[in-house]
């Protein structure tokens, strides 16, 4: 292996290498049939070369090998950055092109297995059109117009297959497929003659137990078709063709290779297994856990008697397809040392694979089943829910039964997937074994079967096909029906559309859904039939192909599971079986055939199980025993102490131990707690956090001893093999950290920790005792991958604790931020803020899984945890957000025509003067982007030239106001007011919107609010009534300094003067709208007092709000908090919002907005908002402040406008209410006539009622009083 590039950076731009030729050489053979070539691997850690063999398929063996770079970026993820970096690194490379050597390669292709696997091949070329001529001559790829199905159907070339033979096309044809109106049943299957199948499988060698085979299906790739061919004998009857080809198999058109690529085949005893998806779908379906862990047993026992019995030694090789060694036990029998040794191989590594990742996996085989290709009935003579099925047995082909069979394709999550079909032989169909044949019938609208399960077709699928009748299901489930993704038509596809395909490609979708299924189907008492669990099959089906899908919120957060799940029970036992047959293998390894390397493979193992039946010591002293046995080098023990269980060892025992492997003082010392030894914490450390207990923790990494650059990888042993760890960091000499972990952290993921992770802080420089212990609380995350740990609440943004690899130039391993205000405000104050610093030195300490005292004993640090402060019911510890900033834009995500404008930034002649060529769309986007980042002169700059661009675009500058109201005084200084207090004429068509700027202004800009309404005196008085009162409304609620807001009213007021003289209506609407406006204003400032600047001054009458949301109106956000806390505001409240967070990065006023409630529920309301939100709304923390209820004002301001629209035809006392009264009676003597005269009508009424009637008729300007029922026969008024 060469390093052709340590570190690489993420802005990456050139990819040029010079490599010695002897890295460059390809192996070269006599009769060598194998294909090798280079192999590039890039990694956040380095980018290496390698001679490696490649996948054969058409495209290399129809072109020079050495022409070919297969790439792989599988493990390529740069540290603290998102998958969006790393795709545009793959990217810039794919367009720059590799060079070695002075050569260029350049993105070529992958296959579809490459593409899920990060793998691509390059190829010399100096332009991608020469590729695109390659590509295009094998195939009419062009007419694809969707990037993604391009891809996949070129992908078709690059699939793994041998080239077995030719075929010309004269001996093939296309035949119809079998179908109805609702399903297809022949889809990706077709047709081939008995004598061609036997030419191929000679031609491919294709042999079973020393005897040529012929199986009766190929999957194969030929010209432009995809999927399976099965043996017709018809055809070798009619002597016309040699395969038959569907429609459907037909995936593109091509003449330019005629060969015959095999991928797969049926063979005899091809075994099935039950994994951990059909073993959860047959346990919802009513198959028992007894009846499942018999299964496993019985699979566990065949494996162990295999080295036992001379005839299941030989079955035990069969059935993993070793047919070489199944044939040398028959020949030689178990007494030969060889033969047992390969017997031993075999069963270790089939016990092996019980853990996957560390993790435990079902997968035992069921004797009374087997996994098949599918194909389709060309007779049509099964029924719809039958199935043909002959298999190879020591009676020649037969069918293993004629009933019931379960039926089901990986993978699979839906109950409905697991199907249950009648099995027959039927003798048209006796020449296909070791295949499934379902029916080519159905009912209308019924699917086909092999779309029923997990919408398999018949491409080259493979059923999972089982007659135990212990495992066939009681129950059935209807089937999903799986609809296909929907492709998304587009223009012309280029290359470089393929490579941003590849580039772009993820599957953390699927993976974050089978995740969430796999939570939700313990959890749920229905299992894999809960309603959640079929809806994440749904969105399984969709992200399988790589679309992208939205989980609902609602199925993010699956409850903890109560009890046992039948694959913990199943994988208890397989672990069990797995230690006590490690150490039995152990045991009997004879030295003479066993290799040092199996050896220290069984010694591994050894270690890692879990005995019961012997001491801690007694493991020690076995492992001592084997190593000796084998010539292992006792030192070699060392690394396996973490494994032990040192609680349980008496003091004599580790002594022994320390002589034993001649462990060092230090060594010594760590026996009975590692934490004594350490590097980092100081005596006094210990001692004041309780940390010199018994804990019988074990270091299993130091950065003194391995290096800071080897932390991720300790890091990731720790999180994976050990469920008590404890992390230290240290910063500098007056700072570490520790971080307790209790339980299995998976990797690269960001499970829930909740309350198990604690941190700690160390200060040995502080006078005082700085002891705090701070556990995380319920929704805690923890993500721990290669270079990156990240300790967050629910969301990123609220992160903990973040350490992480640092770019290569910073010239540090590790650097870590930490969150100092959420273990204490004293620490904080203390040390101050740590943010992207450099760890100087690092160690990793582990409890042994078995050793439950210390367990006990680290949890303890979990339950008692000293208090330091009182917190309330709604504290919350508040944290900064960074403001936006041109500085720290990601410029990939915007049109490049805006970088160019703000890299460098510029002066605002040479700004304007390049804003000149831009359309009015891209202003608009350019205001929106310098609002968004806060880049005010370029805001300004923008507005200028929009607003000085004749005929004015209306809509956009009123648009540009709304989002940010201070650019209205950028617009009246260009235009601004005549001397007779109107508008200019270009401005009269936007004289609302600018009122309206002015007061949503107001609160920054203070008494330039008055100045600009009294210039616009004339333009207010000329806006409709409607317009004039939402404007007054909108002065008394969103304007806060008490003197600023009586001023603007009295102003509004004054500018309608005119209009007031003419009409006595409009006059008494103006003037008691004034009054209701003033009574909101003052209710606001007596609800919510603010200060001389219009900040609230009692935060007491605060509430703190959880998030805030945008909702689907303009203006409008959703707003929740706590539902367990009272909050008064309701429907109809004025409120205000009040930033309580401030930025890390600058220093600004915190935001305050007004708005009202039109939307209200428990734990959440929708507010119209009078001012806009910051660019930063959604990291920023806010409170609410309830100013008052606006239900009573409303209604009294729409009596007022019903009453000044519609006149005389809405009230009978109109002229009464609204005219003033004739100069020539007094009002008292009025009063006095009405007191005397009896009023008709109004006998049946209260007095109270008949007060009202009195004061109607009197001249008052207006009444208010709470609704109620008429009497009955009472007038209508």
């Amino acid at each position: 292996m060469y390093t052709l590039l340590e570190n690489p950076p993420p802005d990456q731009e050139s990819w040029n290498f010079t490599v010695p030729p002897n890295h460059l050489s390809l192996p070269r053979r006599r009769n060598e049939t194998k294909l090798y070539g280079k192999f590039i691997k890039f990694s956040a850690e380095a980018i290496t070369l390698n001679i490696l063999q490649f996948p054969s398929n058409r495209v290399l063996y129809s072109d020079d090998p050495t022409k070919f770079i297969l790439v792989s970026f599988e493990t390529l993820r740069f540290p603290e950055s998102s998958l969006r970096v790393t795709a545009d690194y793959i990217n810039r490379m794919m367009k720059a092109g590799l060079f070695l050597n002075g050569t260029q390669y350049r993105f070529y292709h992958h296959s579809n297995s490459q593409l899920r696997g990060r793998t691509c091949f390059m190829r010399e070329a100096n332009n991608d059109v020469e590729l695109d001529n390659r590509i295009y001559e094998m195939g009419d790829f062009g007419k694809i117009m969707n990037a993604a199905k391009r891809a996949k159907r070129i992908g078709l070339l690059f699939s793994a297959a041998e080239l077995d033979i030719q075929l010309d096309p004269k001996w093939v044809t296309d035949i119809d497929d079998i179908e109805n109106s609702d399903t297809m049943f022949s889809d990706g299957c077709g047709l081939m003659a008995k004598h061609w199948a036997i030419q191929v499988s000679k031609a491919k060698r294709i042999i079973f137990r020393n005897q040529r085979y012929t199986p009766s299906v190929f999957q194969i790739r030929y010209l432009g078709y995809k999927g399976v061919l099965m043996v017709h004998p018809e055809m070798d009857k009619e002597k016309k063709y040699l395969a038959q080809f569907r429609k459907s198999m037909k995936k593109f058109t091509t003449t330019q290779d005629h060969s015959f690529s095999v991928v797969g085949y049926s063979k005899p005893y091809a075994f099935g297994r039950l994994n951990n998806d059909v073993i959860v779908l047959l346990s919802s379906l009513g198959v028992t856990n007894e009846k499942l862990e018999a299964k496993q047993n019985e699979y566990l026992r065949w494996i162990e008697e295999a080295s036992q019995d001379v005839m299941k030694a030989i079955d035990f090789a069969s059935c993993l397809e070793n047919y070489d060694l199944a044939e040398r036990v028959l020949l030689k029998g178990l007494d030969d040392p060889r033969v047992t040794s390969d017997i031993r191989k075999a069963q270790m590594s089939e016990v092996s694979q019980f853990l996957k990742n560390e993790r435990p996996r079902a997968r035992m085989i069921i004797h009374k089943s087997r996994l098949l290709y599918g194909v389709c009935d060309p007779f049509k003579v099964l029924k719809e829910g039958q199935i043909h099925i002959r298999i190879t047995s020591r009676k020649g082909p037969t069918t293993p039964i004629n009933g019931d069979v379960l039926v089901v394709r990986n993978p699979c999550l839906h109950p409905g997937d697991c199907l249950k079909l009648r099995a027959v032989d039927h003798p048209r169909l006796s020449h296909l074994v070791d295949c499934i044949v379902f029916a080519s019938v159905a009912k209308p609208k019924h699917q086909a079967a092999p779309a029923m399960s997990s919408g398999g077709d018949l491409d080259g699928d493979k059923f999972f096909v089982c007659w135990d009748p212990d495992i066939v299901p009681p129950r059935v489930h209807e089937s999903y029906d799986y609809p296909p993704n929907k492709e998304r038509p587009g223009g012309k596809v280029t290359r470089e559309d393929l490579a941003n395909h590849f580039a772009s490609y993820n599957n953390i979708g699927l993976a974050k859904v089978t995740k969430l299924h796999q939570k939700w189907v313990q959890c749920s008492p229905k299992g894999a039939m809960s309603a959640e669990c079929q809806e994440l099959n749904a969105l399984h089906s969709q992200a399988v192909d790589g679309a992208r899908v939205k989980i609902p919120d609602r199925l993010l957060t699956p409850p903890a599971p109560e009890g046992k799940f039948v694959l913990d029970v199943l994988a208890e036992a397989a672990g069990a079986f797995r230690v006590r047959f490690t150490q039995q293998v152990a045991n009997d390894l004879d030295p003479d055939t066993t290799s040092l390397e199996d050896a220290e493979d069984v010694l591994s193992q050894l270690f890692k199980s879990k005995p019961n039946a012997i001491s801690e010591y007694e493991l020690f002293n076995m492992a001592v025993a084997f190593a000796r046995k084998f010539s292992i080098n006792l030192y070699e023990l060392k690394p396996y102490l973490t494994h032990l269980d040192l609680g349980a060892l008496a003091a004599h025992e580790k002594h022994a131990i320390s002589t034993t492997l001649g462990l060092t003082s230090v060594e010594h010392r760590r026996l009975w707690n590692s934490l004594l030894t350490s590097e980092i914490l100081s005596p006094r450390d210990i001692e004041q956090r309780q940390l010199n207990r018994p804990l019988s923790m074990q270091r299993l990494y130091s950065s003194k001893e391995k290096t800071t650059a080897t932390f991720f990888q300790y890091l990731q042993i720790a999180s994976e093999q050990f469920t008590r760890k404890l992390l230290i960091l240290k910063t500098d000499e007056r700072f570490a950290v520790g971080i307790f972990i209790r339980g299995i952290t998976p990797w690269d993921e960001d499970p829930e920790v909740d309350e198990n992770v604690v941190v700690c802080s160390f200060m040995p420089q502080a006078s005082a005792s700085m002891s705090v212990y701070r556990p995380c609380t319920v929704g805690y995350r923890l993500h721990c991958s290669d270079g990156n740990l990240q300790l967050y609440n629910k969301s990123r943004g609220d992160t903990f604790v973040f350490i992480a690899r640092p770019p290569r130039d910073t010239g540090y391993d590790v650097i870590a931020s930490i969150a100092l205000q959420k273990i204490s405000s004293r620490v904080q104050q203390q040390f101050g803020r740590l943010n992207r610093a450099p760890v100087v030195s690092m160690e990793i300490h582990v409890i042994s899984n078995r050793d439950r005292v210390a367990h006990q004993v680290f949890d303890m640090y979990f339950e008692h945890v000293s208090t330091e402060e009182y917190i309330g019911r709604f504290d919350r510890e508040l944290t900064s957000y960074s403001l936006q900033s041109v500085a720290n834009v990601a410029w990939s995500s915007h049109p490049g025509w805006v970088k160019d404008l703000f890299v460098p930034r510029n002066s605002e002649e040479v700004f304007k003067e390049l804003l000149s060529d831009l359309t009015q769309e891209q202003l608009q986007t350019l205001i929106r982007f310098s609002l968004q980042h806060r880049a005010d002169n370029e805001t300004y700059w923008t507005f200028s030239v929009i607003i000085n661009s004749l005929p004015l675009h209306v809509d956009t500058i009123s648009s540009c106001m709304e989002k940010c109201p201070p650019l209205v005084y950028v617009l009246l200084k260009a235009y601004p007011p005549t001397e007779s207090l109107l508008l200019p004429e270009p401005l009269i068509p936007l004289g609302v919107s600018i009122i309206r700027a002015v007061l949503r202004a107001a609160n920054s800009l203070g008494v330039a609010t008055l100045v600009a309404l009294e210039k616009l005196a004339k333009s207010i008085d000329d806006i409709g009534t409607d317009q004039y009162i939402d404007l007054l409304m909108l002065a008394a609620l969103s304007i806060r300094p008490k003197t600023l807001v009586q001023e603007t009213l009295i102003v509004l007021h004054e500018s309608t003067s005119a209009s007031m003289e003419d009409d006595p209506a409009t006059a008494y609407l103006h003037k008691h709208a004034l009054a209701v406006a003033f009574d909101c204003a003052e209710e606001a400032a007596d609800t919510c007092p603010c200060d001389d600047t219009g900040r609230p001054r009692n935060s007491r009458t605060s509430y703190p709000v959880k998030q805030i949301l945008p909702a689907g109106d303009e203006g409008h956000v959703n707003i929740h908090f706590r539902v367990d806390m009272g909050v008064p505001i309701r429907l109809h409240s004025h409120v205000r919002l009040q930033c309580v967070s401030d930025p890390d990065n600058a220093f600004v006023d915190r935001a305050v907005l007004d708005g009202v409630v039109t939307k209200a529920a428990r734990g959440e309301i929708t507010v119209e908002l009078f001012h806009p939100l910051p660019p930063e709304f959604s990291e920023m923390q806010w409170k609410i402040y309830d100013a008052g209820s606006l239900a009573t004002a409303r209604a009294m301001i729409d009596s007022l406008t019903k009453l000044w629209e519609e006149r005389g035809n809405c009230c009978s006392i109109y002229e009464a209410i609204v005219m003033p009264p004739p100069s020539d009676v007094e009002p008292e003597d009025v009063d006095a006539e009405l007191e005397e005269e009896a009023l008709l009508g109004t006998e049946s009424m209260n007095q109270s009622q008949i007060t009202a009637i009195r004061s109607c008729l009197a001249h008052l300007s207006l009444i208010w009083g709470p609704p109620g029922k008429l009497l009955s026969g009472s007038p209508d008024i």
